[in-house]
This record gives C-alpha cells, sequence and structure tokens, in this order.
C-alpha cells in the first residue's frame, strides 16, 4: 500500500510539473499521466478483491475500462495538438471520452444492486433532470448565445453533453454517498465524496472548455486542465480510500 501511495503521489508530481511550468504543453502530458495512474490504482484494486475468473463480471471492471478509455482520449488529444497540429475537437479522442463516460455511468447501474436505492434514486433523478434543464437554459440563453456558433451540430451536442454526464456522475456519487453511511460498517463510502468532486471538477472543466471553444478564445486553457488534473487527483484519492478501507483491520 505504501508503495503504491508513494508512485501515485510521484506521478501527481511529475503530471502537475508538466502542467504547471507549460513542459511539453501541447502534448496533453499532464492529463495523460493523471488518467494513467488512476486507471493503474483501479487495474491494482481489482487484481487484489477479484478472483480472476470473475474479473469481468465485476463492476469495477467497468470504471476501469472508463479510465483506460480516458487515458486513450488524452493520448489522441496530445497526439492531435502537440504531433499533428491539428484542432483535436472534435476527433477519435471524444470517441473513447464519451465510451469513458458511458462505462462510468453504466458502473454507476451495476453499483445500484449493492446500494439498493429506491426513493432516493428517485429523488437524485428529479434534482438531475432539473440541473440539466436550469443548465441548458441559463448557459444557452444567457451565456454562450448558441444561435452564433459556427460549429457543427455534432459539435454542439458534444459541448452540452459532457457537462450533463458530470452532473449525473456528481448526483450519483452524492447520493450513494448517503445511502453508504446508512448501510456500511465502515467509512469506505468516503470515497463516494471524492468521486462527486471529481465529477465537479471536470465539470467546471468541460463548462470552460466548451465556453473558451464558442468564442474561440483558449487564453485560458489552462484553467480547464488543471481541473481536468485536479479531478484525475480526486478520484485517485477515492481508489485509494477504498484499497485502504480494504485491507484495515475488521474491528467491527
Amino acid at each position: 500500500m505504501k508503495f503504491i501511495l508513494a508512485l501515485f503521489v510521484l506521478a501527481q508530481i511529475i503530471s502537475f510539473s508538466f502542467l504547471l511550468t507549460g513542459f511539453f504543453y501541447e502534448y496533453n502530458v499532464s492529463n495523460t499521466i493523471s488518467a494513467g495512474i488512476v486507471a493503474f490504482l483501479l487495474f491494482i484494486f481489482l487484481l487484489s478483491t477479484t478472483v480472476s475468473s470473475r474479473i469481468i463480471y465485476n463492476s469495477q471492471t467497468l470504471l476501469l475500462m472508463s479510465l483506460v478509455s480516458w487515458c486513450i482520449a488524452e493520448a489522441f488529444y496530445g497526439y492531435y495538438e502537440g504531433i499533428l497540429e491539428i484542432d483535436p475537437y472534435p476527433s477519435v479522442a471524444d470517441f473513447f471520452y464519451l465510451a469513458g463516460s458511458i462505462f462510468f455511468l453504466l458502473f454507476f447501474i451495476l453499483m445500484n444492486r449493492s446500494y439498493k436505492i429506491e426513493l432516493a434514486f428517485i429523488a437524485s433523478s428529479i434534482i438531475t433532470f432539473s440541473l440539466i434543464v436550469f443548465y441548458v437554459i441559463y448557459i444557452a440563453v444567457f451565456i454562450f448565445d448558441v444561435y452564433d456558433y459556427s460549429g457543427s451540430i455534432f459539435d454542439l451536442v458534444l459541448l452540452f453533453a459532457y457537462p450533463i454526464i458530470d452532473v449525473l456522475i456528481m448526483i450519483g456519487a452524492i447520493t450513494y454517498y448517503f445511502r453508504g453511511r446508512s448501510i456500511s460498517l465502515n467509512k469506505d463510502y468516503i470515497h463516494w465524496i471524492f468521486v462527486s468532486l471529481f465529477a465537479f471538477f471536470s465539470l467546471i472543466a468541460d463548462i470552460t472548455f466548451g465556453y473558451n471553444n464558442l468564442v474561440d478564445d483558449f487564453s485560458d486553457e489552462i484553467l480547464s486542465d488543471l481541473c481536468f488534473n485536479i479531478g484525475y487527483l480526486l478520484l485517485g484519492v477515492a481508489v485509494l480510500i477504498r484499497m485502504y478501507y480494504l485491507n484495515a483491520p475488521k474491528n467491527y
């Protein structure tokens, strides 16, 4: 556990060093490292909790597939922008970003077999829908001036899809946190707080990126990358918390 923690800290230091110094910034190295180390943590966690013959049936496998997809997406983003020197949005990277998001949402659905949320799930769905409606109306009418957008319909759909997915993940994580408090014998449910914070920073990053794309101004692009990195960092902490409670002595 100490070795894994040290490796995670080292990877994050390297990642943020690339980001904050601007070294190879156009190659998206920082985001790729941050996503990759979380995928590695999930792989270790999966191996330590599941018999090899049953890995494919574990809901955590979907989470691993999500992070692997995002890591590939980040690498493609850097490939397009740094090597090919062309606009990476939209591109093959978005296919993997969306695939990762779908895997993440499927993970949430399968997790409900353990949490068995009924009324709480309905309430969170209502809240989510309300937030989505508010977000679409407010952003489209008051901030983004969508009617002046010159991109394709697909580009526009992506701009709204990513924040909506972030909201779904955030609400789902918050719901599981409160459900976990009532059914967990230890405090491993705390990791859902960090999952929700991951979604929150991803939401800020996606909205910032979307706004920059709509107004064609990327002068503060580092802000969205910083939020993405913080999000991956928090998701990694969530995985480490689960690993800690998995190995912690059972005194209850």
